[in-house]
């Protein structure tokens, strides 16, 4: 089984899942071609429901985190 990564985009911020052996990815908010080794790796999965698991996890953490800042 292929292992799946969170990524956050260097350019917006965004969350998103990659396969490991990848090597671009466009991101799914601000459309720009990511090059996965620069950017920034937030969690590790064995499985890409895990890792789905994980983004909602973190996305609804970011939600509250900016709600609370406001």
């Amino acid at each position: 089984m292929v292992s799946t990564l969170i990524m956050k985009c260097p350019i917006c911020s965004g969350l998103f899942l990659a396969v490991v052996m990848q090597k671009t990815k466009g991101c799914p908010y601000c459309g720009r071609r990511i090059n996965l080794q620069k950017a920034v790796c937030v969690a590790q999965a064995d499985s890409s429901f895990e890792a789905s698991e994980i983004l909602k996890q973190l996305k609804a953490k970011n939600a509250q985190n900016s709600c609370s800042n406001s």
